[in-house]
């Protein structure tokens, strides 16, 4: 490999991470979605270190990854393992995928996405799932260039003191 491309290293994440993640976060924070008034993460304020380490990176649960370019956090994805549906089934569920804006269109984000699907793959999971704003054609068509398709299931949301 020559000197001056990027070695891109995808590796599950871990608590260490937390710091470098919220940094990539930030960037990307206030993120103008095309057809979305406002990106989904303006809503609300910065992500915080407890609410990263209550996932518990690195947990049984946990299938998140860390994209690395020169040992440097430029990328994660955050997923689950969930329990969902009647009858129950597991599925590996994406909470969050970002790449630092100077390492956009590179690839990372699809490294990220089957680096995901492995660790899924690998724990007998079959299902993955992305939960995409319905507005946010952009990210609908990414997640569809990468093998994903639209399912059956239509979310509905309340808030807890409805």
């Amino acid at each position: 490999m020559a000197s001056t491309e990027k070695e891109i290293k995808i590796r599950p994440m871990e608590r260490g991470d937390i710091d470098a993640i919220l940094a990539v976060y930030s960037k990307i924070r206030e993120e103008k979605i095309p057809g979305v008034k406002r990106s989904r993460l303006s809503y609300r304020g910065a992500m915080t270190f407890d609410e990263v380490a209550s996932t518990n990176p690195g947990g049984p649960l946990d299938l998140s990854c860390v994209a690395e370019v020169n040992g440097q956090v430029v990328g994660f994805i955050w997923g689950r393992l969930a329990f969902v549906g009647i009858p129950i089934d597991e599925v590996g569920i994406i909470h969050m995928l970002i790449v630092d804006p100077d390492y956009q269109k590179q690839g990372i984000a699809a490294k990220l996405v089957d680096a995901l699907a492995e660790r899924c793959h690998a724990r007998g999971v079959e299902t993955v799932r992305a939960v995409i704003d319905e507005r946010h054609w952009e990210l609908q068509n990414y997640f569809q260039g990468l093998g994903f398709h639209r399912s059956e299931l239509t979310i509905y949301t309340r808030t807890s003191k409805d």
